[in-house]
Order: structure tokens, then sequence, then C-alpha cells
């Protein structure tokens, strides 16, 4: 009687298992079948926004690219996210957010990343930055003659020594000659390196598709960011400062984009996988705002990019100091500024940024910081805030406002492209 009892339960228990499994391979997160030698592939269900890809998980777990912890880093926190962020919309523009999947970039290791963005060298044939020339200009004749019509005879000179010993010399007819500093022989000067850094970091997306079979490589997106600029130091500790121009910038960077996708396409998988690269102006240090994209093409086939277009894009921080013609066309963002500060005078600051793509306003990423703290002050500046965004603001952009104190962030405001109203949560704590 008992063993009958027991296969009872066992069979109930089969059963209700059964019907589990059903329901787990009817969800909506693509879990697909898998030989027990193979891993499992699924993808998150939620993509929150259609801007978003839904992202492609390997058992369980989010795989993290190399990119991700490359030790070439960005000049500010502002390029980091311009860099990432504008990458993801030429992303879009190829591969469309309904159809394709993300992974974090997989084919290239940091040891490639980091051997990539360093200087070419014998120690690193692979580098992409120039090398360091190795030999020393020598002076032209013209700098050579120049500085012998320069020296004086010594026999026509007197040399004498003044009271606080110090030493001159005159003329013949009791002028004072003027000293020049002693110029070094250049042989023996160290050379003053100006050669750019050009890449400074590379970044790698995977774009993946469903299949029967699962998920597999559908195409990469590669960001390239270049320096705007580069300083160096002479052997006295002197800094220059080279300004690298824009024009310089996008041919540089569509040569390192035909060297790594020739090297990509050296792998056997990846020869007809169609591979986008963004070429990125990397914002100085000292900017407020991140860079933008100047430049993205495709490579479908074959080791080259074709197809290559020029990006106007540009970034503002607001407000503006200057005051002009120029700064009317930001006069929403300093009407808006003035409604917030007058209605909540214990306010530190009102600051944005803004993104123009052909000259058109794209985005708007507004922070207020404020000085109090109490929910029910929160309350009613998050409020007002929405009512004078709704007034001042553009539409039919994406606009972002978040309300910070010196303890984090308190309220948070989105309103996306195509919708009227605006979206708020107020922080508990």
């Amino acid at each position: 009687m008992k063993e009958k009892t027991r296969l009872i339960i066992i069979t109930l228990l089969l059963s209700l298992l059964s019907g589990c499994l059903n329901d787990i391979d009817s969800q909506n997160n693509s879990e697909k079948k898998l030989s027990p030698d193979t891993v499992s592939i699924q993808t998150t269900a939620n993509q929150l926004s259609p801007d978003n890809y839904r992202s492609v998980i390997t058992d369980g777990r989010y795989e993290l690219g190399a990119t991700a912890s490359s030790d070439s880093s960005l000049s500010s926190p502002g390029n980091t996210f311009a860099f990432e962020e504008g990458l993801m919309r030429l992303a879009r523009e190829v591969f469309p957010t309904d159809q394709y999947f993300l992974q974090e970039g997989q084919l290239m290791n940091i040891n490639m990343l980091t051997s990539w963005t360093s200087r070419e060298s014998e120690e690193n044939p692979e580098g992409l930055n120039p090398a360091i020339p190795s030999s020393q200009p020598q002076p032209s004749e013209e700098q050579t003659s120049s500085n012998e019509s320069s020296q004086i005879d010594p026999e026509e000179t007197e040399t004498t020594i003044d009271e606080n010993g110090q030493t001159f010399e005159m003329d013949e007819e009791g002028n004072l000659i003027e000293q020049e500093n002693p110029v070094q022989d250049k042989k023996d000067q160290p050379e003053v390196q100006s050669t750019p850094i050009y890449l400074s970091q590379i970044m790698e997306k995977n774009i993946m598709v469903e299949t029967d079979d699962g998920f597999e490589l559908a195409g990469i997106v590669i960001g390239l960011s270049m320096n705007s600029s580069y300083k160096y130091s002479d052997p006295e500790g002197v800094v220059y400062e080279q300004e690298i121009s824009m024009g310089e910038m996008r041919e540089r960077g569509r040569a390192y984009a035909n060297i790594i996708v020739g090297r990509l396409r050296a792998t056997e998988q990846l020869r007809s996988i169609p591979i986008v690269v963004g070429i990125y102006r990397q914002a100085d240090e000292d900017e407020i705002v991140g860079g933008t994209y100047i430049s993205d093409g495709i490579s479908r086939e074959g080791n080259a990019v074709s197809d290559w277009t020029d990006r106007n894009e540009y970034r503002i921080a607001l407000p503006l100091l200057q005051s002009g013609v120029e700064a009317e066309k930001y006069a929403y963002f300093d009407n808006f500024s003035e409604a917030v500060r007058n209605f909540f005078p214990n306010l530190n600051g009102v600051s944005g940024q803004a993104l123009y793509i052909n000259d058109n306003l794209n985005t708007l990423d507004i922070e207020i910081v404020t000085q109090f703290y109490e929910i029910t002050e929160i309350t009613a500046l998050t409020q007002h805030v929405t009512d004078m965004a709704q007034r001042y603001l553009p539409e039919h952009i994406d606009i972002e406002i978040k309300i910070s104190s010196d303890v984090g962030l308190e309220s948070f405001l989105a309103r996306r492209a195509g919708q009227t109203a605006f979206q708020s949560y107020i922080f508990r704590q």
C-alpha cells in the first residue's frame, strides 16, 4: 500500500513538473532548448524603451565586454557617457531594436585593446598610434649661419667684474654688450616630442539575431575615440598643447577603422559580418560636456569601411556665459531656469547640456541642485519644475531633469520625444 501511494505521489509530481516546464518554455524570454554540452542563451523580457535593445544573457549571467575594463580611459565623465550613447544611436540606424539583440563586445580582449591604443613600436608592432621618432633633426644651415653671425670677436671685447662679482663685457668704446642665453648644441638636446596620441579608446558592441538554432552574431559596432588635442612636455617640464584638426581626426580615424576591420576579417567567421564604425571626437578634459561623433561608415564585407558619412553634431553647456545673437537660440533654457530659481530661492544652481544634430535640438539634460531635503519641499519643487518644463522647454525632444542635493538624487522627471506629459518620481530616501 505504501509503495502504491509513493508511485502515485511521484506521478503527480512529474505531472506538475511537466506543466511547469511547459509554462517556462512559453515565456517571452526566448530561452532556447540546448544540448547538455552547450550553454543556455536567452534574452531579457522587458525592453523598457523602443530605443533599447533587449540584452542577451548567457547561462543566466550578463557577459561584460573587454572595453568595460580597458586601461584606456576617456578624459571626463561627459565623454564616457557621450561615447557610448552616441555609438548606440549609430547602431540603431543600421540594426533596428525590434529585430536585433545586444551583447557586449566579445571579439576584442583587453590585451588587444591595450596594444591597439598604444604607440607602434618594436615591442608593440600592432599599436595604432604613431611611433615616437627615433632620429633627431639637425639644425639647418640657416640656423647655423645665424648663430655664427651673432658671435662677437673676443679680441674686440673687455671683461669686467662688478662689486657683486658678476661679469659683463664691454666693447672698445666702453658700451655694454648684452649677453644672450647660451645656446645648447642641438645634438645634445633631447627632442621635444610632439607626435600626438590620436586614438584614446575603442568600444565594441555585438548585435545578435535570433534564429531557429539560437542566437548568432549579426553585426559589430565599433567606436573609435579620437583626441581633439595632445599635451606634451619638453625636458625642462614646459607643457605644450597641440590641437588636432577635424580633418586630421577624420583621416586618421578612417585609416584606423580600415586596419581594425582588416584584423577582424582575418577570422573566417567574421568575413561577411557587417561592421559599423563611428569616429568620436573626445572633448577636452576641462570641457563640461562630452564630445560627439564626427563620421561613421560601414563595412559589409572586405577589409575596408565604405559609405562614410560626416556627421553634424555638437553639445552645448547651459547656461551660456556670453550673450548675443547665438545666446538667443537657447533662451528656452534661460526662461525655464529663471522661473525655477525665482520660485525656490534655496537652489544652488540650474545647469544643463543640449545635443544638437544637424542644427536641430535632439536631447536636453538638466540638473537642479537644492539645499533642502524635506519630502514636502522636494514634492513642491518637482511639481513646479514640471509646470515650468511644460511651459518653456521645447517639444518633440527627449528631456531628462534631475533634482539632487548633497545627499544624492531627490527626484527625477523625463519626457520622451512624441510624448506630451512628463513622468516623475520622488525618491523616498
